[in-house]
């Protein structure tokens, strides 16, 4: 049997934050057939730093062009894409919209749906997340209240 290829990837992810506190997570669907919810985001193109690409996937995925705010975590996680086991570095970023409107003609075909969530809906969901403890690291980014560094938050 040959080996699974390996692919290492860098990634910009942004939790996105309307003014009544709701996040926007899109459903998406993995390898396996299970659906989970995620940030807006995605790979980095040669030369793009990461503030960059949180940039132009945030206009790719919902139309929006917004300030990017600080960094506040990092994840690294290990999915098949396709034929390759994929190694994926993401720093995820804060930015704040007045509108909730998502055009995503841009959004990559993996995207199902969309959905804008408050902080109670995701505690009181059995849907799994990514990063998985999303539900219980958001309060105090709601709150404005951003990590001096990047915190790890695992899977």
């Amino acid at each position: 049997m040959p080996e699974k290829r390996e692919i290492s990837r860098d990634a910009a992810r942004i939790v996105l934050i309307s003014t009544s506190d709701r996040i926007l997570l899109f459903e998406a669907k993995g390898h396996r057939g299970e659906h989970f919810w995620l940030t807006p985001g995605g790979g980095l193109e040669p030369g793009e730093t990461f503030e960059d690409a949180a940039r132009r996937e945030l206009w790719e995925e919902t139309g929006q062009l917004l300030e990017i705010g600080p960094q506040i975590w990092t994840r690294r996680h290990v999915y098949l894409w396709g034929d390759a086991e994929c190694r994926q570095s993401e720093h995820f970023f804060v930015a704040r919209t007045a509108q909730e409107a998502v055009n995503g003609a841009n959004a990559d075909s993996y995207i199902l749906s969309h959905r804008w969530w408050s902080l109670e809906e995701l505690a009181e969901s059995d849907a799994l997340f990514a990063p998985r403890r999303l539900p219980a690291l958001l309060p105090p980014i709601l709150a404005g209240d951003y990590p001096a560094t990047a915190i790890d938050v695992g899977v």
